[in-house]
């Protein structure tokens, strides 16, 4: 059954926007595709939208000032979810991919997205990252922090690790000297995408296995979620 609220300062408004920097047990979902995606993962707690939402057990019909208030873009689609965040698993997969202080949240929820297109379920974010569960993050991801197994707070050497796990650790350098289509996409491998001002740390630079290089002309370098959808479509599972 839908409820109504009118005012911004109802207290479960008011709950709801504290947590729209991801930050605690709780996040901020927006837009129908996303909402979707988290009440299929069991996730959803709470729904405000303006015209009524089903099979969630709290649902709320508000208006437009109270979406604008929960949401974070200029033009919102109308719905807005606060859901729980997906408890995190072992990695159970024979390619990862990890982000190591990739900041800006457009890149790390377009990365995501296309993770998941490409067969790439289990994602390590390093420390420095841009929050996975900021609301812009997870808009630009379509939802797809809630389908993938993301562990959060890593660092290099949880990436090292998996070496002794027979993973190949793959990093993407401007001085590489390996193209994609060289690698074995059916072996064990971890690839690793760097910071967009940086490119990957010398620390795993120096330990990975395969250093690879995009070939282009024109220009020397990408964008890192650009770069990345290369790369995870030449790897994908076939």
């Amino acid at each position: 059954m839908n409820e109504t609220i009118v005012s911004k300062n109802n207290q479960k408004v008011k709950d709801a926007i504290s947590y729209k920097d991801g930050k605690g047990e709780y996040c901020l979902v927006e837009g129908f595709h996303s909402v979707q995606m988290a009440k299929e993962n069991g996730l959803v707690i709470r729904v405000f939208s303006l015209k009524g939402y089903v099979g969630v057990n709290e649902s709320y019909i508000v208006n437009e000032d109270i979406i604008k208030k929960l949401s974070s873009t200029p033009s919102p689609e109308g719905i807005v979810a606060l859901c729980k965040k997906k408890n995190p698993k072992p990695i159970s997969s024979s390619r990862i991919l990890y982000l190591d202080r990739v900041q800006d949240p457009g890149n790390v929820g377009t990365l995501l997205r296309t993770a998941l297109a490409f067969g790439f379920h289990d994602v390590m974010i390093s420390k420095g990252c841009a929050s996975v569960y900021s609301s812009k993050l997870i808009l630009s991801s379509q939802g797809a922090v809630f389908s993938l197994n993301i562990l959060e707070g890593k660092d290099d050497d949880d990436v090292l690790a998996l070496q002794k796990e027979n993973y190949r650790l793959i990093v993407t350098d401007l001085k590489g000297n390996l193209p994609p289509e060289k690698v074995d996409p059916t072996a064990k491998f971890v690839l690793i995408l760097g910071n967009e001002g940086k490119g990957v740390n010398q620390n795993l630079l120096s330990n990975s296995d395969l250093s690879l290089k995009i070939p282009m002309g024109g220009i020397d370098s990408l964008n890192v979620a650009v770069a990345g959808g290369i790369l995870m479509y030449a790897f994908r599972e076939r």
